[in-house]
């Protein structure tokens, strides 16, 4: 059994959809604030922290701080870690969470193998989903190679195709790195189809990833 974890609560069938189109059998969906109450999620809001992450909820959406969040990560790696063959965190941020019994598999560093092949003289536009990780951003994707231009599109919008087209339009990029696990599979066929760039998805890498545990 895989245990698959998302930052939010569940049910998220657009997360579990790569994984079926990507030939993964024997797994399982759990979410980190699965057992907070709404009034709950609201206080945690208005907690201080260093950075914010985007949480897709049963009824809405939150912006919670990171280290609040990976508390909750670290509580289900726990409660998971002798029942599963591996845990796959699915959150592009950066976790410090780990076991000694199963492989925790973070899609940030399936991304950052997939991008160690951009090119000095490649244009690179990179995705967030939320303004507030412009700044971490530049940071987080330092080591990528050639030229960046960073850009906050939601995952959720109505028009996250054609926002995204116009960021290709105005940069004319080589890559695009979708920094968010929110950004649907089927994204990178429509965007490849049309355009002459590489869409790096991290459901993509992290399902491949999954199946050859």
């Amino acid at each position: 059994m895989i245990t698959l974890i998302t930052i939010g609560q569940t049910p998220r069938e657009d997360l579990l959809k790569a994984f079926h189109l990507g030939g993964v059998k024997d797994f399982q969906l759990v979410g980190a604030l699965d057992d907070v109450s709404q009034e709950e999620i609201k206080t945690l809001e208005k907690l201080p922290g260093e950075e914010k992450l985007y949480v897709v909820l049963k009824n809405g959406m939150a912006n919670i701080h990171h280290n609040i969040i990976e508390q909750y990560v670290k509580n289900l790696i726990k409660q998971y870690e002798n029942s599963s063959e591996a845990i796959a965190v699915l959150c592009m941020s950066e976790f410090a969470c780990t076991s000694e019994r199963t492989p925790i598999i973070y899609p940030f560093n399936v991304m950052t193998e997939a991008a160690a092949g951009i090119k000095e003289d490649d244009t690179t536009v990179i995705l967030v989903p939320i303004e507030e990780q412009l700044g971490s951003a530049q940071v987080k994707w330092g080591n990528v190679k050639g030229k960046k231009h960073f850009a906050a599109i939601h995952p959720k919008s109505a028009t996250v195709l054609d926002e995204i087209e116009r960021e290709i339009e105005d940069h004319h990029p080589t890559n695009i790195i979708m920094d968010c696990y929110g950004f649907d599979y089927e994204l990178v066929e429509k965007i490849e189809n049309k355009h002459h760039c590489t869409c790096h998805n991290v459901q993509h890498l992290v399902a491949k990833k999954v199946k050859h545990v």
